[in-house]
């Protein structure tokens, strides 16, 4: 692996399809960057389903949350999550923005080395159950490594490379929330998979300084899609504790606390929309104020986010292809779950627009909207109010796909992963992945000599 990061070059096809003004339109307070013609005419040249992404959108969310923290917070970082888009293309939009990367794989890892960030300032590293060779590859490359677990801090010794000197563990409070109603989204508390409990954080940050660690982070992130500014004031008042804590106990000093990402984004058109110049304000009070009152500096504050910078941005542009009338109406897109994961794997709303029907908003009818995955679980949406005048040939558009959509993408069936697209912001387009192709879902199955 560590010669592949070092050996490779990035190689980004591209095609442009030029496309008039933008023109958009809304339904139900959603709204789509493009007419329906339009849609049609990329449906034309790249087939469905497709991706569709909003550069400007995703450079304006970005320019205002990145202000309105460094407006509070001057040294204010916003590492994106990798793994809600890992497009190198969107990732270096992001980048000229100011943002950095948060990785937990090496092969995020090797996009961020890719595109010329890896180093501590821009790219973090954040795994669970890490190897030793993946650690020795974030550490060779330069990225913040941030330890899930405090046995970790082992790894480097092991791997036979020198431990890094900015170190930063992942502290599990005990406790977690989310907005979103599932459970696999609460990242903290005892059932959580990740970080390291209160109780073994001065051992682990005394491990760390003992092997050679002369600076130090910290890290929490306990939740996803969170809508609730009460939360953050919560996260930020316990943590600085902790870091109070460390300090006091054994003579550190915190340079960095990491709140985590997980700002949420409206999936349905009645949801609140966070405030952020409003949030990053309450986070300057309550910071100074906890601070103050625990006699400590205040640490370079550090964020996360992935499904706020380009959740929203993003749109499933599919096709129906077929209707079934039984028990229910059902319309089948050619789209399916290994676009889309997280209706049928987690119940989420995900909002629905037919835009060659938009004027036939008066007459809704519930309709379900499922994918051909032979998977009872493969829906999209039930018992939706849709245009009763629906039908076969329509293109359907998904809303807020822009995040863990693509990159949760299987191949079950056989479906093959869909193509991405970027709306730029002269209203051209601009293929940033390939459709995935039959030949190269079989170009690594090896046939032996005597099955031939």
């Amino acid at each position: 692996m560590a010669s592949s990061l070092v050996g490779h070059r990035l190689a980004l096809k591209r095609t442009t399809k030029n496309l008039s003004a933008r023109r958009f339109f809304a339904s139900s307070q959603k709204k789509i960057p493009l007419s329906n013609d339009q849609l049609e005419a990329l449906a034309q040249e790249y087939g469905t389903p497709f991706q569709l992404y909003d550069e400007v959108a995703i450079r304006n969310n970005a320019r205002e949350l990145m202000a309105s923290f460094r407006s509070h917070f001057p040294k204010f970082r916003q590492y994106f999550a990798v793994k809600a888009l890992p497009n190198p293309a969107i990732l270096k939009v992001l980048l000229d923005e100011g943002c950095g990367l948060d990785c937990s794989s090496t092969a995020e890892l090797f996009i961020a080395n890719q595109l010329g960030v890896c180093d501590e300032e821009r790219v973090v590293y954040t795994s669970n159950y890490t190897s030793d060779a993946d650690l020795a590859t974030a550490q060779r490359l330069g990225a913040l490594i941030n330890l899930d677990d405090a046995s970790l801090v082992n790894s480097f010794q092991r791997a036979r490379i020198p431990n890094p000197k900015m170190i930063s563990f992942r502290l599990n409070p005990g406790l977690g929330h989310t907005d979103s109603g599932m459970s696999s989204n609460v990242l903290g508390g005892p059932d959580a998979k990740f970080g390291v409990p209160p109780h073994q954080m001065v051992a682990a940050y005394s491990a760390a300084r003992d092997q050679g660690a002369t600076r130090f982070g910290v890290h929490m992130m306990t939740g996803s899609c969170v809508l609730d500014d009460d939360y953050w004031q919560s996260t930020v008042e316990r943590l600085l504790q902790t870091i109070c804590d460390l300090e006091k106990e054994l003579g550190i000093k915190v340079e960095l606390m990491n709140i985590g990402g997980g700002l949420g984004v409206p999936y349905k058109p009645d949801e609140p929309i966070v405030d952020v110049p409003r949030l990053a304000k309450r986070l300057r009070d309550t910071v100074d104020k906890t601070a103050a009152a625990l006699q400590i500096d205040v640490p370079t504050l550090c964020m996360e986010n992935g499904r706020y910078m380009t959740g929203p941005y993003g749109y499933l542009v599919s096709r129906c292809q077929a209707e079934k009338r039984s028990w229910a109406r059902y319309l089948g897109l050619d789209a399916c779950m290994a676009n889309l994961m997280r209706p049928g794997m987690y119940g989420s709303y995900h909002h629905i627009t037919v835009p060659a029907r938009e004027g036939d908003d008066a007459a809704l009818e519930p309709v379900n909207v499922v994918g051909t995955l032979c998977e009872n679980n493969d829906w999209f949406a039930k018992d939706r109010p849709l245009p009763s005048s629906a039908s076969v040939g329509d293109l359907f558009v998904i809303h807020d796909t822009g995040a863990h959509s693509h990159s949760m993408g299987f191949q079950y069936n056989g479906k093959l992963r869909a193509p991405e697209l970027l709306l730029r912001a002269d209203g051209s387009v601009d293929l940033i992945r390939e459709r995935e192709t039959t030949e190269s879902l079989y170009a690594n199955c090896v046939m032996p000599q005597d099955l031939q």
